[in-house]
């Protein structure tokens, strides 16, 4: 009896030894081209690790698997940071301690948005020309395809079809589209929707959809 009260006790002073990680990236989601930190610490048996060596890993869209892009060691406290980490796609992340065995803290989710720039420009009596950039991942193919601008004249909440356009790419990462109508009202608001290639690896899935193909009613007034 008292030799398995002693290889338990082993047994627990093992397992008490073995480090835990605990982190958390802010901000969760962000704009393409903008930065997040991962931070947290590491402990054992209560209290933190200092010099533990940590690698930052990475699995962005399609998460297919996880790759080292940084590297740090925690502070004398077990606390750590990650700094200006700058995700070009959805992206899953997670701190691994380097040891033996090694220690694969807990996967953190990331959302990446496009970052989107809409302008509309006075040509002349009755007509406006709308466009629309939108800066994404260069990793993902973005063949073209039909942008759908829909127009509201003002206070109202019925967005009438006005164009469809077809999308080209400026640059690698740089998705372009516009189109002349001939607005509603002097003041108006407009919306417009595509599914790019690049539609899954950016942004909240919830978010996705299939474009109106007609005219449509929102909930709410538009101003």
């Amino acid at each position: 009896m008292a030799l398995t009260v002693t290889t338990l006790a082993a047994a627990s002073a093992r397992a008490a030894s073995v480090p835990e990680i605990s982190a958390s990236v802010a901000p969760s989601e962000l704009v393409y081209g903008a930065t997040l930190s991962v931070a947290g610490r590491v402990v054992a048996g209560g209290q933190g690790v200092g010099g533990a060596p940590l690698a930052l890993q990475a699995s962005p869209y399609p998460y297919r698997s996880f790759a080292t892009v940084a590297r740090a060691a925690s502070a004398p406290d077990g606390s750590f940071t990650f700094a200006r980490v700058r995700p070009d796609r959805n992206t899953r992340l997670r701190v691994v301690e380097e040891g033996t065995p090694a220690v694969i803290g807990e996967a953190l989710s990331v959302i990446v948005d496009p970052s989107v720039l809409v302008k509309a420009s006075e040509l002349g009596p009755g007509r406006t020309r709308l466009s629309l950039r939108a800066s994404h991942t260069p990793k993902q193919r973005s063949p073209s395809v039909s942008a759908w601008w829909f127009v509201a004249a003002r206070g109202t909440r019925t967005f009438r079809l006005a164009a469809v356009t077809p999308t080209r790419e400026l640059a690698p990462g740089i998705t372009y589209a516009s189109a002349t109508i001939d607005p509603p009202s002097k003041r108006f608001a407009y919306r417009v929707c595509m599914n790019p290639a690049w539609e899954d690896a950016m942004g909240a899935a919830a978010a996705h959809h299939r474009c109106p193909e007609r005219d449509f009613t929102v909930s709410h007034n538009v101003l």
